[in-house]
């Protein structure tokens, strides 16, 4: 860590040198035609956030202090190599790279922190919730960021209308904004700001996306019959992917909940009572199973035979000026918004061959997979079970999911003065948890609510419209427009399987799919050994409400709806020259509670180098205004699993900040 503060202190440093010997150059910290046009630029920000879910309390969760350099080297140009050299099959080539190190300073004054519930509507202690219970070796490695981002080559052919882009890049496709449809090339890391980075112009995705090492070519086609600007795109990843990061408390934007698989109040996965009798002498279980590791690595390895990406996509424009894509992608499933299943137990029917034989000698047995998992948390050559690998039988799984889609965006000049937008994809088998399926171990018992339940493969369409316009609002702005757009996006599961469950515990009174009543006798003291009622059934099921394996007794709450809807508008406004620039977003989810965020911020562009950003994000559920409290006709008190994580597992988490921003 002392080296990484000596790197960071070095280009901070350096930055300062070039400026002031340099005061003539603009929005460059070096340029140079000597050896091809080199450029090299960059900024120094500073972000300060104070989270206060109500009037009275406040905790301060974010101090994060960056900089930022940026390369870019024109090295060939018209088919010669700094203007000298010639290269007969390259018309132009260019390299660009971005650095990026972080310091994040709260992991070293840890301040005392707020959350004493989950979104579950567990509590947690006051012991738990804070910074301090992360093990201080762990808080050094995450308070800083050392990254090369960007990394790649343009190569612009001669005689082929062929361009290549190869290295660590980002392939942003689509026409939607926020919430990620054909933008799904780079995984995002949520684990510092969640999805958070919103109003533009200050803040958006381009800095949570992951950078992969990916080929991305571009055929030009130049015209085909009737279409305009015809291209053929793809990209590849031969490997360089990872599912994205996502943190958990105490973390201060980690998800609202203890880390589910190992935290500080020992009620995560690999800290069953079991694990700690398995194994007495680390008192847990050393891994997942097969050594998954959650929203990290799955059951492959990062090589391009088991890991490989792939996406392409058909660019036009019709007659009318229609511009249109049509997409077919190719990659491993990653968290995007939609409730799908994200870790796996093993199916009751499947069976193992395992060396049975404590010590020397082998002997093989076939055997069922409740003993398997059973015995798999034992150390391995354990005389109980000399298979046991220390595991807990529930696997971390991202499997290779189809996507087709189209995008289409026009303008509408006669009765709208407008530009809509259009973006609709087909994910095909996700996977989402089924109540009425068992997995071994964690299953439920006859008569018994659900634990863990086991996985139906269902297809999914996805879609969003949207609007841009600029607006005149002269009461606010009388010399220029203001920039509004609104996106209504919509999810819809194919062949839905819903909750289905007896009015008080009698078929003859009907059937419901609120949550409030339970499915099969037993739940509400009937008789026992009845799992479900003539009728019933569970029915999809959303991971947020899993029950905790070490409080079995959890209801089941997230029910999943077949659609889901969320409505977006943002308006920005321009002052004084452009220097001056307000941003307001309003989201609404109007299918679960009335979830609801604004987010408003104010850009003031001191100088064209130097910025000032002032933003508030205020979350809420409930209609129409209810910012810090909780809906009165809510049955679960609050409680809300929408898919879109602002209004549920991020309720309660408002915010406003300052950012300061110097570029160079």
């Amino acid at each position: 860590m002392k080296r990484l503060f000596g790197v960071l202190t070095f280009f901070l440093f350096i930055a300062s040198a070039f400026v002031i010997s340099a005061p003539g150059t603009a929005n460059a910290l070096y340029r140079t035609s000597d050896f091809g046009d080199i450029d090299l630029g960059g900024r120094l920000r500073t972000i300060n956030i104070v989270r206060h879910p109500n009037h009275k309390t406040y905790a301060f969760i974010m101090q994060r202090n960056e900089l930022k350099l940026r390369f870019e080297w024109k090295w060939l140009q018209r088919g010669k190599v700094v203007g000298k050299y010639k290269v007969p099959w390259l018309e132009r080539s260019d390299i660009f790279m971005v650095y990026r190190g972080i310091y994040e300073s709260t992991y070293d004054t840890t301040p005392h922190q707020i959350e004493r519930e989950d979104f579950q509507g567990d509590p947690i202690s006051s012991e738990s919730a804070q910074l301090t219970s992360i093990p201080k070796n762990v808080r050094d490695n995450l308070k800083f960021n050392n990254r090369i981002r960007d990394a790649y080559i343009d190569l612009y052919f001669k005689h082929i209308p062929l361009t290549l882009r190869i290295g660590r890049q980002q392939v942003v496709w689509g026409e939607s904004d926020g919430f990620r449809m054909l933008d799904r090339a780079n995984t995002l890391d949520l684990s510092w700001h969640f999805f958070q980075e919103l109003p533009p112009p200050g803040f958006g995705f381009d800095e949570i996306r992951q950078p992969f090492f990916m080929i991305k070519g571009l055929w030009d086609f130049k015209s085909l019959g009737p279409l305009s600007q015809p291209f053929l795109e793809f990209y590849w990843n031969p490997g360089d992917w990872n599912p994205g990061k996502i943190a958990f408390l105490p973390r201060p934007w980690g998800v609202r909940l203890l880390d589910p698989i190992s935290n500080a109040a020992g009620s995560g996965i690999l800290q069953l009572p079991e694990c700690q009798s398995a194994n007495p002498i680390t008192g847990e279980c050393a891994s997942l199973m097969k050594g998954t590791e959650l929203l990290k690595q799955g059951d492959w390895k990062r090589n391009p035979l088991e890991n490989s990406q792939f996406g392409i996509r058909f660019h036009f424009i019709t007659r009318g000026g229609y511009e249109w894509t049509v997409n077919y992608l190719y990659a491993r499933l990653s968290p995007d918004g939609s409730p799908v299943a994200l870790v796996r137990g093993v199916p009751t029917n499947k069976t193992f061959n395992v060396d049975k034989q404590p010590g020397p000698g082998v002997n093989m047995q076939t055997i069922g997979a409740e003993e398997y998992c059973n015995g798999l948390m034992n150390t391995p050559g354990s005389f109980q079970a000399p298979y046991g690998k220390s595991q807990v039988c529930i696997e971390y799984f991202a499997p290779y999911v189809h996507t087709v889609g189209a995008s289409l965006n026009f303008f509408e000049s006669r009765w709208t003065q407008t530009v809509w937008r259009l973006e609709t994809v087909i994910d095909f088998d996700l996977p989402f948890y089924d109540g009425d399926k068992q997995v071994a171990k964690y299953g439920s018992g006859p008569g018994d609510a659900f634990l863990f339940p086991g996985i139906t493969n269902k297809n999914m369409w996805k879609g969003m419209l949207a609007f841009d316009r600029p607006t005149w609002i002269r009461w606010l702005n009388k010399k220029t427009t203001f920039f509004v757009t609104g996106q209504l996006f919509w999810h819809y599961i194919i062949n839905h399987e819903r909750r289905r469950c007896a009015i008080d515990d009698d078929p003859a009174n009907g059937y419901t799919s609120g949550i409030t009543e339970n499915c099969g006798k037993a739940a509400s003291g009937g008789e026992p050994g009845v799992r479900l009622l003539p009728g019933e059934q569970t029915g999809l099921i959303g991971g947020f409400d899993l029950p905790k394996l070490s409080a079995p007794e959890g209801a089941g709450r997230d029910t999943i709806h077949q659609w889901e809807s969320l409505f977006t508008l943002a308006v920005l406004g321009f002052y004084k020259g452009g220097s001056l620039v307000p941003a307001f977003i309003y989201l609404l989810d109007p299918i679960n509670s009335y979830a609801q965020e604004v987010a408003f911020g104010i850009d003031w562009f001191f100088t064209p180098d130097i910025a000032i950003n002032f933003s508030t994000r205020i979350m809420w559920v409930g209609a129409p205004w209810d910012p810090y409290g909780r809906p009165g006709n809510d049955i679960n008190d609050g409680l809300n699993f929408e898919p879109w994580t602002f209004g549920g597992i991020s309720k309660g988490r408002s915010e406003s900040g300052i950012m300061l921003t110097w570029q160079f």
